[in-house]
């Protein structure tokens, strides 16, 4: 007879474990600027990095691969952009953020494995994407 899955075993890494502070996630993100224009929902999914863990409340902030040259996005260097799964030139917003109760109405669970942890950023790089958010002092736009 076997014993428990441990929560972090291939069988159920991604099922049941929940995101920390620099996972990436799909998501329907609703930028600030479309909530001022009425809208209550995001035009598309997209990938986020959680900034934060408040409880069951999470803060993510948009992934975009239009952000080079944005003077509110930080570019996620090529090395790191390719081994979080994630586009060269890619660039993480830091000028607002989601928040929202997990797991959420906008979460998307990944299409070619089971779970929703997509791929992660170095905790030193996460840092960073924290600091730049926290000193932009924006107020989240709230998803629940």
């Amino acid at each position: 007879m076997h014993g428990p899955r441990k929560a972090n075993s291939p069988m159920t890494a991604g099922k049941t474990d929940r995101p920390a502070a620099g996972h990436i996630l799909r998501y329907v993100y609703l930028f600030e600027e479309e909530q001022r224009r009425g809208r209550d929902e995001g035009v598309k999914e997209r990938f986020v990095v959680v900034v934060g863990v408040e409880g069951s409340r999470y803060l993510v902030a948009a992934i975009t691969t239009k952000g080079e040259g944005r003077k509110n996005a930080i570019v996620i260097p090529d090395e790191i952009a390719r081994t979080a799964g994630l586009a060269p030139g890619s660039a993480i917003v830091i000028s607002e953020f989601n928040r929202f109760t997990w797991p959420g109405f906008d979460i998307r669970p990944l299409m070619k494995q089971p779970g929703y942890i997509a791929g992660r950023l170095p905790p030193r790089f996460t840092a960073k994407i924290i600091d730049a958010i926290a000193a932009w002092r924006s107020a989240p736009v709230d998803r629940d």
